[in-house]
C-alpha cells in the first residue's frame, strides 16, 4: 500500500504541472486506490467547489476525481468519447504560474524548472516543448494558453499533447488549466468546449 500511495503522489504532482493524468495509468491508479462504488457526479461537483464550479459542463464530460495530495488541490475530468483529460488545479507555493508568464517568455522555463525536481521519479516528463500560443474563453474570461507536446518515461504511452493555461479571479487567485491526450488524439475543440463551461465558484460574502 505504501508503494501505491507513492505512485499516486507522483502522478498527481506531474498532473499538476502538465496534465500527466491523460496516460491511462491514472485509470489504473483510481481503480486500485478506491475500489469501491464510484461517487456520483453531483457529489463530485459539490466536493469540487473549492476549486471551481463544474455544474454547467456538458453531459459528454464527467468529473473523474476531486483530490488533494501533497498540497496540490486538483479536479480531474474526462471527455467520455475520446478519453481526453482536463484538469483545474489550485495554485500553491510549488506550482505558481500567471497570465504574464505567457507573454514574457517565462512559461517554458518555469515548467522546465518544476519538472527538473521530478527527474528522479520513475515516471516523469521529458522533452517538453511549447508548440503554439493563443487565447480562448475559459472560466468566464479570455485566457492565454500554450499548446505543448512531451514524452513520458516508463509508461506504454510515450507521447502526449495538450494545453496549459491560467485563469485569474477578481481577487487575484490563479487557477492552472490543463488538457491532455495521447499523441495525435488531442483536440483543442474538446478542451475549449469544456473550459468555457467551467466557472469560478462564487464566494459568499462574510
Amino acid at each position: 500500500m505504501g508503494c501505491l500511495k507513492l505512485i499516486i503522489k507522483i502522478a498527481i504532482i506531474v498532473l499538476a504541472i502538465i496534465g500527466f493524468k491523460s496516460l491511462g495509468g491514472w485509470d489504473w491508479i483510481v481503480k486500485n486506490w478506491h475500489p469501491f462504488e464510484k461517487p456520483s457526479q453531483e457529489s463530485l461537483i459539490e466536493k469540487s467547489k473549492d476549486v471551481a464550479d463544474f455544474s454547467k459542463i456538458p453531459d459528454e464530460y464527467e468529473i473523474a476525481k476531486s483530490t488533494n495530495v501533497l498540497g496540490f488541490r486538483a479536479v480531474l475530468a474526462e471527455h467520455n468519447a475520446t478519453g481526453q483529460k482536463m484538469a483545474v488545479v489550485n495554485e500553491n507555493k510549488t506550482l505558481k504560474l500567471s497570465k504574464d508568464d505567457f507573454k514574457n517568455g517565462k512559461l517554458e522555463k518555469k515548467i522546465s524548472d518544476i519538472n527538473k525536481k521530478l527527474e528522479y521519479q520513475y515516471i516523469h516528463i521529458e522533452n517538453f516543448k511549447i508548440t503554439k500560443h493563443g487565447t480562448m474563453k475559459a472560466m468566464g474570461q479570455t485566457v492565454p494558453y500554450a499548446r505543448f507536446e512531451a514524452e513520458v518515461t516508463n509508461l506504454p504511452v510515450k507521447e502526449i499533447k495538450g494545453l496549459i493555461s491560467v485563469a485569474q479571479d477578481k481577487d487575484g487567485e490563479n487557477k492552472i488549466i490543463v488538457s491532455v491526450n495521447q499523441g495525435n488524439k488531442y483536440s483543442q475543440i474538446i478542451s475549449e468546449q469544456f473550459f468555457k463551461n467551467v466557472h469560478f465558484t462564487e464566494k459568499s460574502e462574510k
